[in-house]
């Protein structure tokens, strides 16, 4: 099969999402360094793929806006955005877009990149399947790293099982926060562990006094200093671990993404709730104590050989409640991760 020229990446969000195909994007330009490689986003998930050095193209459709006003009744100016977005994908010329999202709007951005090629899944959702006219079949089960991975085979790109996490491009101007922070807040020889007790649904999110308690014993038997991660309107949740906390911690500062990531990088150790920061703490090559109630970290954890997932003891349902991890679960996760270094 003769190489492709160009390819579109169709994978619109969300944040963990956009991390795991990272691998695939690094997949495709190691096997064809010379190609051209776009990627279409939304831009809430934005700074994940922006300045990396895998692609050529990033275009960011701003979907928030375009909602907004379709909501005002304004659908000129919604379509107006949507319009700028394919024109933009159009000037590049892509012979190919892979589609990884599967859903009706990252088909539509597809056929409307004027790909002559459009790959997706054989599975039929939302629709999509009108936009596409070539289909992989490909197992729901596994990591959804290793179903991406799979995606690409019809391009004649064959990857190894277990390709390592890709860290998102952080340029020097966004890792200052983070130094000045360590600077000033951190003892040179401290180990800090993340902690992150929000999450995008409150059914993930797991009490924040038992936070407090696994914080106090990772302080006292690991000598790791807790710093609580937090992001726009979580500072209360993060205050609250604090607050039950017996042992000094600190609160991290307001970050970026891209902030975030190299904060992140500084650090021993995460231990949170399946989330973005969960993911980018995995790719950002830190150790990751993940938990994890109603979903499957078979299916959605950290994709590093550094990360422990920890659940409820009964196996998988998406009835598991995040209530039943007990702190000494976690607890050993942390050591076991730290004596493994």
């Amino acid at each position: 099969m003769p190489e492709p020229r160009s390819i579109l990446i169709v994978k619109l969000g969300a944040v963990g999402d956009c991390i795991h195909t990272l691998v695939a994007a690094h997949a495709i330009r190691r096997a064809w360094p010379g190609i051209t490689l776009g990627w279409i986003v939304e831009g809430k998930s934005k700074e994940v793929v922006l300045g990396h050095p895998d692609l050529d193209h990033v275009h960011v459709w701003n979907r928030r806006q375009s909602a907004a006003n379709l909501r005002a009744g304004r659908p000129w100016q919604a379509w107006a955005e949507t319009r700028r977005v394919i024109e933009e994908m159009r000037e590049v010329g892509y012979e190919v877009a892979v589609d990884f999202q599967n859903l009706f709007k990252s088909g539509f951005f597809a056929w409307q990149s004027a790909a002559r090629r459009r790959l997706s899944y054989e599975r039929l959702r939302e629709g999509n399947f009108l936009f596409m006219n070539d289909w992989q079949r490909v197992s729901r089960g596994g990591h959804m790293v290793a179903r991406y991975l799979k995606l690409l085979e019809p391009l004649g790109l064959s990857v190894e099982d277990r390709p390592p996490a890709v860290p998102i491009f952080v340029p020097e101007d966004k890792k200052k926060a983070a130094d000045d922070f360590f600077a000033q807040r951190v003892p040179p020889a401290a180990k800090v562990v993340a902690i992150n007790p929000a999450a995008s649904l409150p059914i993930k999110f797991w009490p924040a006094e038992r936070y407090a308690e696994a914080a106090d014993r990772l302080a006292r038997e690991l000598g790791l200093l807790p710093m609580i991660i937090w992001g726009p309107g979580e500072e209360a949740l993060a205050d609250r671990v604090l607050r039950n906390m017996k042992t000094p911690g600190m609160l991290a500062p307001p970050t970026t993404l891209k902030e975030l990531a190299h904060l992140l990088s500084r650090c021993a150790m995460y231990v949170g709730n399946d989330s973005g920061p969960m993911h980018l703490a995995a790719a950002m090559g830190i150790a990751v104590v993940g938990l994890f109630g109603p979903s499957d970290p078979r299916r959605v954890g950290p994709w590093t050989a550094r990360a422990s997932a920890v659940e409820p003891p009964r196996p998988f349902s998406k009835t598991r409640r995040m209530e039943e991890i007990a702190v000494e679960q976690v607890v050993r996760a942390a050591a076991e991760l730290s004596e493994s270094r």
